[in-house]
């Protein structure tokens, strides 16, 4: 009699403990995390560094750490050196103590192409999951880079935690995607919002709350000048506005409770919010959970150009750490020390660029300070020594300071100069305009 294995039997037959599942990864191996949320705990990863004697030269590729563990110790990674190296797509203040030791490698990747790139860098996957219903697993709150990650790895394990919530959208796969699970309840991390908007974020908030209008469709990050924008919003009385972005943005629940944010505009995924991951406070967690009207996809397909130039209205919001007077934008690294990353900022402008109606607000302080105490223009008539320019000046549609809105679309070199000149802080824009005459002067 021929007996067939269920979903639920495949299932069991690949639950394993940590230290029996990590013993899957061999010397040279390439091990990719899932991004924030979606990465494994220390309960996997410490069971990974615990081999230190038994390999040699294994990568771990990090996206958006979240969870302190032992593998964010400066001194312990110093240790196991010659067993493990480290990279990541982005920096924070969890990694951050590494980067000052010389122990990590920065992995420069736009979010559109970090699925398929991650997909063709790792040949081991370590995600955080759901436990599986009828043969599928759900991603949970991070889809973002995992669907590619997991397609194109050899060897893929899944942390499965009961506690992860349940994401609608393209964010199943099937049990047989995966080759080991395991079993490991833990609470999910929440990120408060960070205070008050400054006077400054206020001011660059009402700039841009300015040329919003009903109807557009929004993407935005995380901060407090982004939860600026979002009280604005309210406060001006929007109504239907639409959400296509990277990141679920704070304060989202309560614009879709108030009716306005109500996606119902929007020519594609019409009456749904539409991101890849989510990173906030339990209100959200439950907001987003098997709600019909949330839906998470890959940033292959979420900040895809192809895709955005399908959404009318588009509004990209996205913060950076300077432009020079030709309009380049750095959002990644100041004085060689990098502070942000690639990010999905490119992918976004160039689709609001194609977008009927579409508008690209880059935003930044007139000014930042320096660790001497020195205050320095944001504007410059060239990007910081070791500045990389993640968006061209080509592309560069409105740049906005707490001292207005530049918008250098149509503009001559010269007339992107005196439009970024108007709105830096009024104590170097002299400087700037000696600056740019020469500049301009060489040009020609």
């Amino acid at each position: 009699m021929r007996t067939y294995m269920t979903w639920n039997d495949e299932y069991k037959n690949k639950v394993l403990t940590a230290e029996e599942a990590v013993k899957k990864v061999k010397s040279g191996d390439v091990v990719g995390f899932g991004l924030s949320l979606g990465s494994p705990t220390s309960h996997l990863v410490d069971a990974l560094l615990g081999r230190a004697e038994e390999l040699r030269g294994v990568r771990i590729i990090d996206a958006v750490p979240i969870r302190p563990m032992k593998l964010y110790d400066a001194e312990f990674m110093k240790s196991v050196k010659d067993s493990f190296t480290y990279s990541a797509l982005l920096f924070n203040p969890l990694n951050r103590g590494l980067a000052k030791a010389g122990l990590v490698d920065y992995q420069s990747v736009n979010s559109s192409d970090a699925g398929p790139r991650m997909g063709k860098l790792c040949n081991v996957a370590m995600v955080s999951v759901c436990p599986p219903e009828a043969g599928m697993v759900n991603l949970g709150l991070s889809n973002f880079l995992s669907p590619e990650m997991i397609q194109g790895a050899e060897v893929v394990i899944a942390e499965v935690n009961d506690q992860m919530p349940v994401v609608y959208g393209e964010n199943w796969m099937p049990i047989s995607d995966f080759d080991f699970f395991v079993e490991h309840s833990s609470l999910i991390p929440e990120f408060k919002r960070k205070g008050e908007p400054t006077e400054i974020e206020s001011r660059i908030a009402e700039h841009v709350a300015s040329y919003i209008r009903d109807g557009d469709c929004i993407q935005m990050g995380i901060g407090t000048l982004p939860e600026a924008i979002i009280r604005l919003l309210r406060d001006k009385g929007k109504k239907d506005l639409g959400v296509h972005t990277e990141m679920f943005p704070m304060g989202l629940p309560h614009l879709v409770r108030e009716g306005i944010v109500t996606n119902r505009l929007k020519k594609i995924h019409q009456g749904k919010t539409v991101a890849s991951f989510c990173m906030g406070d339990h209100d959200m967690y439950e907001f987003v959970t098997r709600n019909p009207d949330c839906v998470f996809y890959p940033t292959s397909y979420i900040n895809a150009p192809y895709v955005l130039r399908e959404i009318d209205n588009l509004v990209a919001i996205n913060m950076d750490l300077e432009v020079d007077l030709m309009g380049h934008l750095n959002a990644e690294r100041v004085d060689y020390r990098l502070v942000g990353a690639a990010g999905g900022q490119l992918d976004f402008v160039i689709g609001t660029a194609w977008s009927k109606g579409g508008r690209a607000f880059n935003v930044l302080p007139s000014t930042r300070k320096l660790k001497n105490g020195q205050v320095v223009s944001t504007i410059v008539p060239r990007l910081s020594p070791g500045a990389h320019v993640i968006v061209p000046h080509m592309y560069v549609q409105y740049v906005v300071t707490e001292y207005g809105v530049a918008d250098l679309y149509y503009k001559s070199m010269r007339e992107r100069a005196d439009a970024l000149i108007a709105i830096a802080h009024p104590d170097f824009r002299a400087e700037l305009r000696k600056e740019a005459k020469w500049i301009l002067a060489k040009e020609a």
